[in-house]
């Protein structure tokens, strides 16, 4: 049987798919950059149920690509 899986983090595979909406998101709309890390975070706290989110996991989400 499947153990269920506690909401108080996200998996990588998540982080991946946020990353990547992330991207199409700043590609196609362009929003200000002030906007985009409060957005993402605010995604990762939904997804994880969790108030407090990793700045570094949030510096990942946002950097730019080289």
């Amino acid at each position: 049987m499947v153990k269920a899986r506690t909401r108080d983090s996200v998996s990588a595979f998540e982080c991946d798919v946020i990353r990547q909406a992330f991207l199409r998101w700043v590609a196609e709309d362009n929003p200000p950059e002030e906007q985009r890390r409060p957005t993402v975070k605010n995604i990762v706290r939904i997804m994880s149920g969790n108030e407090t989110v990793d700045p570094d996991l949030l510096d990942w989400i946002v950097r730019k690509e080289p």
